[in-house]
């Protein structure tokens, strides 16, 4: 009797954790969200007083609690050890760009950004793949327009919307980096900005045609 009652917990535990197993995918979206709601709640992260380093460090230390939290719950990750960890580490922060953009941009001051950026840039090997252009500075003979910050939108292509002071929306896409883009937060909805922009061509598919949309090239806040 004892043995069949061991098969059958036996049964039920595999059952269990099969039915539990989820793809890489899942895992890293489940470590992504936890990380954006650890940095959110950090208030201690969002302070402008606290370092470069101490703020990597909360940072990864948000996203090393969420991994031990998630990784039995995959497979992939079954043979992962520490040395691996960056390279997850790497697929979470681009991940957190579209979930939480806003959040994990205002843990920086921009000369903090710049670093990031720049300590990134020195560390990652592109092979033949140039890096991508530093932010370009402002040029006050760019197109630009005045106007209110009404909306932040991640999408597929992240863009946000403006109204000016005819009441008129415009739509403005975020395709690269450019100096201001911490400035995208929801604490700085419906202030006064001027946006530098460049016009690309892109196809959209309502009217089956290339379009001209505005790409953002440089952001700032305009002070009272």
């Amino acid at each position: 009797m004892n043995k069949y009652i061991l098969t059958l917990v036996s049964f039920f535990l595999v059952a269990i954790n099969y039915g539990q197993d989820l793809s890489k995918d899942e895992v890293l979206q489940l470590i992504t969200d936890d990380t954006c709601t650890c940095i959110k709640e950090d208030k201690t992260l969002l302070s402008p007083e606290k370092s470069l380093d101490h703020k990597k460090m909360g940072l990864g230390l948000c996203l090393i609690k969420s991994y031990n939290n998630h990784k039995s719950k995959s497979k992939a990750f079954a043979d992962k050890g520490f040395g691996d960890f960056e390279a997850i580490g790497e697929e979470v922060g681009l991940l957190m760009i579209s979930t939480c953009y806003s959040d994990f941009m205002s843990l920086f001051s921009e000369g903090q950004l710049e670093e990031f950026i720049m300590e990134d840039d020195d560390e990652y090997d592109y092979g033949n793949i140039p890096p991508p252009p530093p932010p370009a500075p402002k040029n006050e003979n760019d197109l630009n327009i005045e106007g209110k910050i009404v909306s932040l939108n991640n999408d597929v292509i992240s863009y946000v919307e403006v109204v000016d002071a005819f009441d008129k929306k415009h739509t403005l896409i975020v395709s690269t980096q450019f100096e201001g883009a911490q400035l995208l937060k929801k604490s700085n909805l419906k202030k006064d900005f001027r946006i530098y922009f460049r016009e690309g061509d892109y196809y959209d598919l309502s009217e089956s045609r290339y379009v001209k949309k505005k790409v953002i090239i440089y952001l700032e806040i305009i002070e009272d």
